[in-house]
């Protein structure tokens, strides 16, 4: 329903696409973004500014939020001037970032303690599926309050599958996120080994789309491999924070995920190396 009133938080690449899709179907919008500038577009297109987190809150029904880590969420939910301090009771609040499973948990439970809602909704896609309205979501949190919101996230994807409990669609983001690491991980070194026996990379990147290890990731890649140039559509420093989060939860459930440990030390010492702000696949360069 278009006439729902919703605030939006985080006007990043990803959260300035989603952000101007709902903007486009309607929905009156209120918007904040820690640096305001980032919130000028959306303004000159009708989107409502708002000064604080709080503030926003009072003016929306179901806030989203487009953040990049724990701590960037906490400090726009938490605390005097944050989104909880300002929320009416019923609000449903949806997280659309990649965050912890404990911070999602910890943050629903308040919500639920203050009359509130939280889904935890992070998506799978990038910045092209943001434009085009096609981003899947993985949603955590209660069946019924996703139903409520179903109309509004379709806006800005098609496929939107319920996970379960409160935190598991952070669990199936980090899930997904630690095989696409690995994934990368694999079709560096791949293209290293073949290049050092003397194929030419475009020979590399020939056999790798045609056998069993094709995958859409590489789809998505190939072009960045081909030309070694890695304009960020997922950053570096994004995949290395997921893989961290997935690595440091599986110490916690006793696991040893060694793979997985390894290569989130790569992606740890390739960001602190200067790579962190180029694309995820630019992790080829740090082997």
């Amino acid at each position: 329903m278009v006439n729902r009133k919703l605030g939006f938080i985080g006007l990043g690449k990803m959260g300035s696409l989603m952000a101007g899709r709902l903007l486009k179907a309607g929905y009156p919008l209120t918007v904040f973004n820690r640096s305001p500038q980032k919130s000028k577009s959306l303004v000159d297109q009708g989107a409502k500014p708002a000064s604080t987190p709080k503030e926003l809150a009072g003016a929306a029904e179901i806030i989203i939020m487009m953040l990049s880590d724990d701590s960037a969420v906490r400090q726009v939910i938490e605390g005097r001037e944050g989104a909880f301090a300002g929320a009416h009771p019923g609000t449903i609040f949806v997280d659309c970032g990649t965050i912890s499973v404990k911070t999602t948990q910890d943050l629903a439970s308040q919500a639920e303690n203050s009359g509130f809602h939280w889904l935890d909704a992070p998506v799978l896609g990038g910045p092209a599926a943001a434009e085009s309205g096609d981003l899947p979501f993985v949603v955590g949190g209660e069946k019924e309050i996703l139903e409520k919101v179903g109309d509004t996230l379709k806006v800005l994807g098609k496929k939107i599958t319920w996970m379960g409990q409160s935190g598991m669609g952070q669990a199936a983001k980090q899930v997904h996120n630690m095989v696409a690491g690995i994934f990368l991980e694999a079709y560096g070194e791949a293209i290293h080994l073949g290049e050092k026996w003397g194929l030419t990379r475009k020979q590399i990147l020939e056999v790798l789309s045609q056998g069993a290890v094709n995958s859409p990731l590489l789809g998505y890649k190939i072009s960045k491999y081909e030309t070694d140039k890695f304009d960020p559509s997922f950053a570096l420093a994004l995949m290395s924070k997921d893989l961290e989060l997935a690595q440091k939860a599986g110490t916690e459930l006793g696991l040893s995920l060694s793979v997985l440990k390894r290569v989130s030390d790569i992606f740890a010492e390739a960001k602190a190396n200067g790579l962190g702000e180029e694309d995820s696949s630019a992790i080829i360069k740090a082997l």
